[in-house]
């Protein structure tokens, strides 16, 4: 298989893992972004009821043949240098050589007393990306987005 080839199958079969993880849970709404390079691979909506999802983050997705974090580290320098999202974010990283996946926050919301923020990080700190992963985020999205309207900040 060519290199492009090789790059081709390993996006797209990412990018449909990581929109299977997401969409097994029925509330998620799932908008695929690849068009451009700009770290959005997909936009997630969380479904509170609405006929349109207003609580939104965004996920960029990294396939990989390396069980090395150092290379995924590597490989999404650049959404750490850039910190220009204005929601909450994070990359999913999908490997392919032992079915693995992790994830790590871009912007990882954060609810304080009476503020919400987001947090920027200069490195990804990764973790496993399972079920309760894929829970854990969307439950920091929703509180996030609860506590908005509370925010004086």
């Amino acid at each position: 298989m060519r290199d492009n080839d090789r790059d081709w199958f390993i996006g797209e079969r990412s990018d449909a893992l990581a929109s299977l993880m997401l969409t097994s849970r029925p509330d998620l709404s799932i908008r695929s972004e690849t068009k451009e390079n700009d770290g959005v691979d997909l936009l997630v909506g969380v479904q509170d009821g609405e006929a349109v999802p207003t609580k939104l983050f965004v996920v960029q997705v990294k396939g990989t043949i390396s069980s090395d974090p150092q290379e995924w580290t590597e490989d999404v320098k650049e959404l750490y240098q850039s910190q220009s999202f204005y929601i909450p974010a994070c990359v999913f990283v999908i490997n392919f050589r032992d079915n693995q996946a992790a994830y790590a926050w871009v912007a990882e919301p954060e609810v304080q007393v009476d503020a919400v923020k987001l947090s920027f990080f200069e490195r990804p700190d990764f973790h496993s990306l399972d079920k309760a992963a894929v829970d854990s985020i969307v439950n920091r999205v929703r509180q996030w987005y609860d506590a908005m309207p509370r925010s004086r900040a």
